[in-house]
């Protein structure tokens, strides 16, 4: 049994099933995190979870999730949450009232039975004290669900890691495109302003150098390496929707199947 955490994310914007990736309901379930790409922000401190329905119904999302808890009670559900470019409403800028907007998502995750939400803040812009409050309020309405955050601009994201390190459960890295030497050093970077053992590297299933995917070989030697400080969180996989050889060149979950062999 692997001690250390594999996260993956589910994309609810492509199609599931038969001739495509795993529905929600046959993710395996070795998998400890699996994260649903993604609701958007939306005017007045709330969300919308219109894009996760593009090619999924919202019916067959939550059937597909209580079908999982059932085989795997143990699996955590995560909904990822971007910003929305119409009606503009980003991470940086556009919450508004904290308080309000930690109180819509734990509202969601009640009637959604989710075990927290992922950060995912692709704003342009320089991230400030508003998405730290934002961040904040979430962790003070839902102080016992998981939260975790995507980074791989270390410099922009250096000074809000450090003050939300206390908050967060996890941080992933998503600089799929970097090789091995490079992304580990990103890790021990993102170590000096959070505990290692929060960290968990992000790997693509993909074509290295066409579509910013992450080789096989790459993602093995990830598995098993170390920060300097301490065991890291563990692996988290952009994408099982599209591990499928139409997608990578090799055969269907190869990735998939790769880090539960490799991971300790």
């Amino acid at each position: 049994m692997a001690t250390e955490n594999y996260t993956a994310f589910w994309l609810g914007y492509v199609p599931s099933g038969p001739g495509h990736g795993p529905r929600i309901g046959d993710v395996p379930t070795y998998i400890d995190t699996l994260i649903l790409a993604f609701a958007n922000l939306y005017p007045g401190n709330t969300t919308c979870q219109s894009f996760l329905f593009k090619s999924n119904s919202e019916d067959s999302i939550r059937a597909g999730m209580a079908e999982l808890k059932e085989k795997s009670p143990d699996t955590k559900i995560l909904l990822s949450i971007q910003g929305t470019p119409s009606p503009n409403v980003g991470w940086n800028e556009g919450i508004t009232d904290p308080d309000a907007f930690g109180a819509w998502c734990a509202s969601l995750a009640a009637e959604w039975h989710l075990d927290g939400f992922d950060v995912d803040n692709e704003d342009p812009t320089f991230p400030g004290e508003k998405f730290v409050a934002a961040v904040k309020g979430m962790r003070a309405a839902m102080p016992d669900l998981t939260l975790t955050m995507d980074s791989y601009l270390f410099e922009r994201d250096q000074p809000i890691i450090k003050e939300l390190a206390d908050d967060l459960d996890v941080l992933n890295t998503d600089a799929y495109f970097l090789d091995f030497d490079e992304m580990t050093s990103l890790v021990e970077q993102y170590a000096t302003v959070i505990d290692p053992s929060k960290i968990s590297i992000g790997v693509k299933a993909g074509k290295v150098g066409i579509d910013q995917g992450t080789s096989l070989e790459t993602t093995k030697k990830l598995c098993t390496w170390e920060p300097s400080g301490g065991s890291k969180q563990g692996i988290m996989l952009w994408n099982v929707s599209n591990d499928l050889e139409s997608y990578t060149g090799q055969p269907d979950g190869s990735w998939t199947r790769l880090i539960h062999e490799c991971l300790p």
